[in-house]
């Protein structure tokens, strides 16, 4: 993979479509990936799994961007913290990618005990389990670990008074999973319907220690936009990134 270092910042700024698929769409366009080279890496630290990775251009009223899907065949997902540590372990992703990984699973399962009144042993991801997210957060992880930025902002999430259908039925927008990890975590009105931000997605900025707020200060180095396959009528769509290095002090 080419240029992935000498980026101190990331920023993410999220508008509408954001999940853990995004995220990794996001870390292969800025550092110059295409599909087959997506692929490979995916084949290359889970050469057991059977899955398909599809990113590529996408455009949403007439704006260039990108796009992921993780493709699996078919399963009724129950899985248990412990499954998924179990998936890592038998990939060959680093001791360091696994940690970073786990740690975004550990927000997810302490979430969801939250939810449910129980402790993470006890707990079974649905929707949020699928292979798809195992393998998304896995690949996040690589990367990540490999770039190292000193600072990943993220913008303040974008909030409605929506609903979202999921294995417990029509629940309020944000997601009850979602809704339990947002101490601490900047908000702001959002007008749209549907789903802007799923819990795996801010999932992940929380366990890879996201700040949240407004754009960094920084000289932008590399740019990318990015869509879900969904469109969200009437308000701006997508994710944008940056990577970003630190302006010099001045004299």
């Amino acid at each position: 993979m080419s240029d992935l270092f000498g980026h101190p910042i990331l920023t993410v700024r999220i508008h509408a479509g954001f999940n853990a698929n995004s995220f990794l769409a996001g870390l292969l366009a800025l550092t110059g990936q295409t599909a087959g080279t997506a692929e490979s890496y995916m084949r290359r630290l889970f050469p057991t799994i059977d899955a398909h990775i599809a990113f590529g251009p996408r455009s949403v009223n007439g704006i260039l961007g990108y796009t992921l899907q993780i493709i699996t065949p078919h399963e009724h997902a129950h899985r248990t913290p412990a499954d998924i540590r179990r998936l890592y372990d038998e990939s060959l992703l680093s001791d360091a990618a696994k940690s970073k990984a786990l740690a975004i699973w550990q927000v997810l399962s302490e979430a969801e005990a939250r939810v449910h009144g129980t402790t993470v042993d006890h707990i079974h991801f649905h929707e949020v389990g699928r292979m798809a997210n195992i393998l998304a957060i896995g690949l996040i992880a690589d990367f990540m670990t490999t770039i190292e930025p000193q600072q990943l902002v993220a913008s303040p999430i974008p909030l409605s008074d929506g609903t979202v259908k999921c294995a417990h039925g029509v629940v309020p927008y944000p997601a009850p999973a979602m809704f339990a990890m947002m101490e601490n975590v900047a908000v702001r009105p959002w007008s749209g319907e549907g789903e802007p931000v799923t819990p795996t997605g801010l999932a992940v900025l929380i366990g890879l220690g996201a700040t949240f707020g407004g754009w960094p200060t920084m000289t932008i180095t590399e740019r990318a936009t990015v869509f879900t396959p969904n469109v969200f009528e009437g308000v701006a769509n997508g994710t944008l990134f940056a990577f970003g290095k630190l302006m010099p002090l001045e004299s």
